[in-house]
C-alpha cells in the first residue's frame, strides 16, 4: 500500500524529533517544513493541472522527498547523497516515493551531470546510474525536481528568486549549465498545461 499523507507527516514528525535530539533548536525547523511543504503542494498542484499523475501520490512523495536530509547519522558524516539514504528509507515501503526522494535532485535523471553530489561513493553512483537506465524517465521525476526548485524556506517562489537567495546567502555563482536543466523542465510543464506554471501560484514569491 501506498504512504498515506497522515503516514508521511508522521514520519516527517519523526525526522524534526530527531533533529531536535541531535541539537538543532526547534525554532529553526520551521525552515524544513516550509520546504517539504510547498514542494507538496507544488506537485500536487500541478499534478491536478495536466492529469496522468496521482496529485495525492505527488504531495506524498514532496512531502518525503528529503525524509533523510538528515537522519538518525547526518548525511556529512555518512559521505552518502541524502536521496540514498531517502531511497533506502523508503523503497520497501512505498517505490514512488523512494524513486522521488532517489531523483529529487538530478535533473532530467541525467547523473553524470551531478555525479559531486555523492561525494566520491562509487558504489551509490554507479546504483543510481544503473537505477536509472533499468527505468526510464518519468513525468513524476520531473515533476518532483521542478517542484524541489520552487520552493525554499520561506515556501513557494520562482526558480529566478530561489537562484538569487542561495547566490546572495553563499556569496556565490550558480553555474548556467546546474541550472538551466530546470528552466528547461519548466518550460516542459508550461507546455503540459498550456501557460505558465508560475500562474498556478498566485502568492509565489510573496
Amino acid at each position: 500500500m501506498p504512504i498515506t499523507t497522515a503516514q508521511a507527516k508522521d514520519m516527517i514528525s519523526a525526522v524534526r524529533d530527531r533533529w531536535v535530539s541531535l541539537g538543532r533548536a526547534p525554532d529553526t525547523l520551521y525552515l524544513y517544513d516550509n520546504h517539504v511543504n510547498g514542494v507538496a503542494f507544488v506537485a500536487k498542484t500541478i499534478a491536478a493541472k495536466i492529469g496522468g499523475i496521482d496529485p495525492d501520490a505527488a504531495y506524498v512523495s514532496g512531502l518525503l522527498h528529503d525524509i533523510a536530509k538528515i537522519d538518525e547519522s547526518p548525511e556529512s558524516h555518512m559521505g552518502r547523497f541524502h536521496g540514498i539514504l531517502g531511497y533506502e528509507k523508503l523503497r520497501n515501503i512505498d517505490s514512488d516515493a523512494a524513486r522521488a526522494a532517489l531523483l529529487h535532485e538530478i535533473p532530467w535523471n541525467k547523473v553524470e551531470a551531478v555525479e559531486y553530489k555523492f561525494m566520491g561513493n562509487h558504489e551509490d553512483y554507479e546504483f543510481v546510474k544503473n537505477y536509472i537506465a533499468e527505468n526510464p524517465l518519468r513525468d513524476q521525476d520531473l515533476l518532483i525536481q521542478l517542484a524541489d526548485t520552487m520552493a525554499n524556506k520561506d515556501g513557494i517562489v520562482t526558480l529566478e528568486r530561489r537562484r538569487a537567495e542561495y547566490e546572495a546567502r553563499n556569496n556565490t555563482k550558480i553555474p548556467s549549465e546546474l541550472i538551466e536543466p530546470y528552466i528547461e523542465i519548466k518550460h516542459y510543464f508550461d507546455k503540459k498545461i498550456g501557460g505558465d506554471v508560475y500562474d498556478l501560484f498566485p502568492d509565489i514569491g510573496k
